[in-house]
């Protein structure tokens, strides 16, 4: 277990060095810094982030009430816990300590024994809040995860869905979404079995998440289909993508079992919201992408349609996008 890093501020320096003195005396902390003032130990914080601040409340230029204020306004310190100094004679501003966000307090001239000791609680209880937040993260990763692909799973694209259609009936900021379906699919997996096809989806999951910004998100659809949703991207930047994307799944080595390589395509269908249409939902907009997606698998496969474009050349159909392709679980089209 990792030492408790603490950083130590007070305008005395026998008091810092007392309080250092205490600290290296135990193997469980490590001072990553000494100030004088709240000021210094703010930037110090920033630099170090300590694990437990050991704070006087009586300082010049910036005392103890000043750095909690100015502590709880930074993001990323509210959680970092103080244990506040005070003289025998500061009893009516405890309560206001507390109040302001510190974690405890000590009176001056402390028990070295008792020092030790809260320090040691508080920072316990940090590490523990640490790890309970990193392990919620990780719950909360695991459940918005394609066990298989490593992609986001469809209850995290709904949700991703939601927020970005309210933001753009809202906004009125451009929003793009691309469907993705593997072409023969389940000729791969009949000709090569479900463990390389497996391997394809990993392969194409990859590839798709290396050409995409962070903002974006690449999550699996179902089955053999992924859906990429672009946050504030227009008709063009989408389809431009949506190339890049295609020519990089063709380019895909798969390796079989027997050493062969494989190779498959994949076709998209792309559905660009630029301006506000009082009809959208996230219903219709993944209808919209399924109708291209479905008449760039029935015009050849491997290419890129655009939903935008089949409206405008008046497609029947491609108004509502709906059509026999259309299906609400995302399952395959019927075509591969």
């Amino acid at each position: 277990m990792r030492k408790g890093r603490v950083l130590v501020v007070d305008d005395s320096a026998a008091v810092r060095k007392e309080v250092v003195t205490v600290l290296a005396g135990s193997a469980e902390f490590e001072v990553v810094a000494e100030c004088e003032d709240g000021f210094a130990a703010l930037k110090a914080m920033a630099e170090g982030k300590p694990d437990l601040v050991v704070c006087d409340l009586v300082m010049p230029s910036c005392d103890g009430i000043q750095f909690l204020r100015l502590k709880a306004a930074r993001p990323g310190f509210e959680e970092i816990p103080v244990l506040m100094l005070t003289s025998a004679g500061d009893q009516d501003r405890k309560v206001e300590l507390l109040e302001l966000g510190a974690a405890d307090y000590i009176t001056k001239p402390f028990h070295r024994g008792e020092l030790l000791a809260r320090v040691r609680i508080h920072s316990r209880l940090r590490v523990l809040s640490d790890d309970l937040k990193t392990a919620n993260e990780r719950l909360y990763e695991l459940s918005c995860t394609d066990g298989l692909t490593g992609m986001f799973n469809r209850r995290h694209l709904d949700r991703v869905l939601d927020a970005e259609v309210s933001r753009h009936m809202r906004y009125g900021l451009p929003l793009g979404v691309i469907l993705v379906d593997v072409d023969h699919f389940k000729k791969v997996n009949d000709t090569h079995g479900h463990v390389i096809g497996d391997v394809v989806l990993k392969n194409i999951s990859a590839a798709l998440k290396g050409h995409v910004r962070r903002a974006d998100i690449v999550a699996r659809y179902g089955g053999e289909e992924i859906c990429v949703v672009l946050a504030s991207t227009g008709e063009k930047g989408s389809m431009i993508l949506a190339e890049r994307l295609r020519a990089a799944v063709e380019a895909i080595d798969h390796t079989g079992v027997d050493g062969d390589i494989v190779r498959v395509t994949a076709s998209f269908g792309v559905i660009a919201c630029e301006v506000k249409d009082p009809k959208l939902d996230v219903a219709l907009l993944l209808q919209r992408a399924d109708h291209a997606l479905y008449t760039a698998k029935h015009s050849g496969r491997n290419k890129v349609v655009s939903w935008n474009e089949l409206a405008a050349d008046g497609e029947p159909g491609a108004a509502l996008g709906a059509g026999p392709h259309s299906r609400k679980d995302g399952g395959n089209s019927g075509l591969g």
